[in-house]
């Protein structure tokens, strides 16, 4: 956990860190008195603040946790411990961590986990635990004259054109969540199409922006051209330089890349140029290109840039959840013959039959969809530990075909990829017909389980 703090002079530096000390000095207390009374007045003592403003900035810091929430995360992850490394009994781990009964003990600890203290002792170590959290201070950007830069802004960790970008951006916000998670949860992960290049840019459960609010935040549009169609990007460019230096990357569509969102977390204001993060990028390397390129955008819409806000509301992640799973299998049934199951059969049709030419649409599509699928099976089998009887193991065997479907998958990356031949290639056409034809199997047999838990919920 980090704070950013401007520092102007030594001693002030010297006084952050005293209150930084602070402040992990009252996190170890409350970490050493688990297991008994938490004296909010000694939290007071620690901090040399009153336990009211404490408990204030502990929320900020953690982006929404409230310190009570937090105790209740660490006393669970203590007794999870207990119960799956020490066998402790349920009714002393619910005594020993402040509970009255052993049933308000089991259901907090469902609540948190998903699974009953019972089911916990042999799920292994596939529980999420909440770590003990630490304050350090931190240098977040660097300004000067000509420009700013954000620190430390993580890498694309898929190749995804409209989610990966909100996940950077909310987690540099504070939040901490995984490209698999997001990817789950807009939908990304279960999707499949093709004939065209613009498929994993128009498939799509949500935009970008939904997805943010969906996950609590405000967001704001400022387009490249207004109703009239007038050219306002000067003022797009300003608003992101102000999101910028504020500590808050921006996304903007075609940023660096082409008709796709990019993460800007900086710019400079003598070369007139964006900084930042794009999926075409590899690891490490930050793209820089003229700040009004958004507009240029000539093979699709130019929508700007979308600046992310406070948190407003709180995130619904069970609904979330249930939904992701709800359109996974809509997708997969769709009618059009570009999408889901059909474009599986379509694309092997054409593979198994002559003159069929690899592509633009082909290379893409396949590049993003081969990424992002990785990503299914995390996810599901995360949502697995969630449930319990028939759904937990539906999850767990879908998880199970679509994790086979992304080794298919891979196995095509020479045939298929943008680094592969172009052109017409039958004896590409012939190696490639099989590893599609069992992809689609094994998607297919995935999206069958996830039915039948669609089919499950809908009885209810």
């Amino acid at each position: 956990m980090y704070i950013i703090c401007p520092i102007k002079k030594i001693w002030g530096r010297f006084k952050i860190i005293s209150w930084i000390d602070r402040l992990n000095d009252a996190v170890w207390y409350i970490d050493e008195n688990l297991d008994g009374e938490i004296d909010y007045g000694e939290i007071s003592r620690i901090t040399v603040s009153p336990a009211a403003l404490f408990q204030r900035f502990f929320v900020m810091a953690t982006g929404g946790v409230t310190l009570a929430e937090y105790i209740r995360r660490r006393k669970m992850s203590r007794a999870l411990d207990d119960l799956q490394k020490n066998g402790a009994r349920v009714t002393d781990t619910a005594i020993k961590y402040g509970y009255e009964s052993a049933d308000a003990f089991c259901v907090a600890f469902k609540r948190l986990f998903g699974v009953t203290p019972s089911q916990a002792k042999i799920s292994g170590d596939q529980l999420k635990r909440y770590d003990r959290i630490y304050f350090s201070l931190t240098v977040s950007h660097v300004k000067d004259g000509n420009g700013t830069a954000l620190l430390n802004v993580d890498e694309y960790r898929c190749y995804d054109p409209l989610f990966e970008g909100a996940r950077i951006i909310l987690n540099m916000m504070g939040e901490n969540f995984t490209t698999e998670y997001v990817q789950g949860i807009s939908g990304s992960a279960f999707k499949i199409a093709g004939g065209c290049p613009s498929c994993p840019t128009s498939v799509y459960d949500m935009w970008p922006h939904k997805l943010i609010r969906l996950l609590g935040y405000e967001t704001k549009h400022y387009p490249c051209f207004d109703k009239s169609n007038a050219d306002v990007t000067a003022e797009m460019v300003e608003a992101v330089k102000k999101s910028v230096d504020c500590g808050r990357p921006a996304l903007v569509w075609n940023a660096f890349s082409v008709a796709e969102y990019d993460v800007v977390c900086g710019y400079n204001n003598d070369t007139k140029q964006f900084i930042g993060r794009c999926a075409a990028k590899g690891a490490g390397d930050y793209a820089r290109e003229p700040w009004d390129r958004a507009k240029t955008c000539s093979c699709a819409p130019v929508f700007g840039a979308i600046i992310v806000g406070e948190k407003k509301s709180a995130f619904d992640e069970n609904e979330a959840e249930r939904m992701s799973i709800i359109n996974a299998v809509k997708h997969a049934k769709s009618e059009n013959s570009g999408e889901g199951l059909k474009f599986y059969r379509k694309w092997i049709k054409e593979y198994t039959s002559e003159g069929k030419e690899r592509g633009v649409a082909d290379a893409y599509c396949y590049d993003m969809y081969s990424s992002v699928r990785k990503a299914a099976p995390v996810y599901l089998h995360a949502l697995a530990y969630k449930h319990d009887g028939s759904v937990s193991d539906m999850l767990h065997f879908a998880a199970a075909c679509f994790e086979k479907e992304a080794a298919e998958l891979e196995k095509a990356r020479p045939f298929l990829s943008w680094n592969s031949n172009w052109g017409v290639d039958e004896a590409r056409s012939k190696s490639l017909a099989p590893i599609l034809k069992e992809a689609a199997e094994q998607y297919k047999k995935g999206m069958e389980y996830l039915g039948r838990i669609v089919s499950k919920w809908e009885k209810f």
